[in-house]
């Protein structure tokens, strides 16, 4: 994680907008946009103080010196903070805009832009039910029989792959879905873990 990610994260968990954050420090929305996307390098001194004290950060946090996204706690233990989602449309940078929820901390390292999506379905009985999570990392290498998030027919759903010679196989694990065919898919991302309901409560 860079500064302008990092930014762009503590301004969504306190639940403020561009507009908000810019008044808040002296700048206009474009400003913090260019901020959150990396494109200003060298950020005053005092603005880096005023977001601090803001999101209750140190400056070396904010500007990503000492931590990253894995935050080693006493017992050695990795910490990774990705964006639980409600649902996913379009792209990552979009869901995140239009569906956080909030970010959650698991106890393991993930790659870069890994996310967690809440399930609202049953198709993937037993591994995932509704209000189960799904983390879903989106830099992975696809092989045959993966299960993955996936865009297909305008419809976005989470099945097991298989690879056919004209096209793609869906799986759901629930008996009650049918097996889909379809010629043109879209992979979102790789099923790394799935997580009860209760786990983040």
């Amino acid at each position: 994680m860079n500064m302008g990610e990092r930014i762009k994260q503590l301004r969504i968990e306190n639940g403020l907008t561009q507009e908000e954050l810019g008044k808040y420090i002296g700048v206009q929305k474009s400003a913090i946009r260019k901020y959150e996307k990396g494109e200003v390098k060298n950020m005053k001194r005092s603005s880096i103080q005023i977001l601090s004290n803001l999101f209750k950060v140190s400056p070396s946090y904010l500007m990503c010196i000492d931590e990253e996204d894995e935050i080693k706690t006493n017992n050695n233990t990795i910490t990774t903070s990705i964006p639980l989602l409600s649902d996913f449309k379009n792209d990552l940078e979009t869901s995140i805009t239009n569906f956080l929820i909030k970010y959650i901390s698991v106890n393991e390292s993930f790659p870069d832009n890994t996310f967690a999506l809440k399930i609202n379905d049953n198709s993937m009985l037993p591994l995932l039910g509704i209000g189960d999570i799904a983390i879903i990392a989106t830099n992975f290498n696809y092989e045959s029989g993966q299960t993955c998030l996936v865009l297909n027919n305008d419809i976005y759903m989470i099945r097991k792959i298989i690879s056919k010679e004209n096209g793609f196989e869906l799986q759901a694990m629930n008996p009650y879905y049918p097996i889909e065919n379809t010629k043109e898919l879209k992979i979102i991302g790789r099923i790394i873990k799935a997580e009860n309901k209760s786990a983040f409560k």
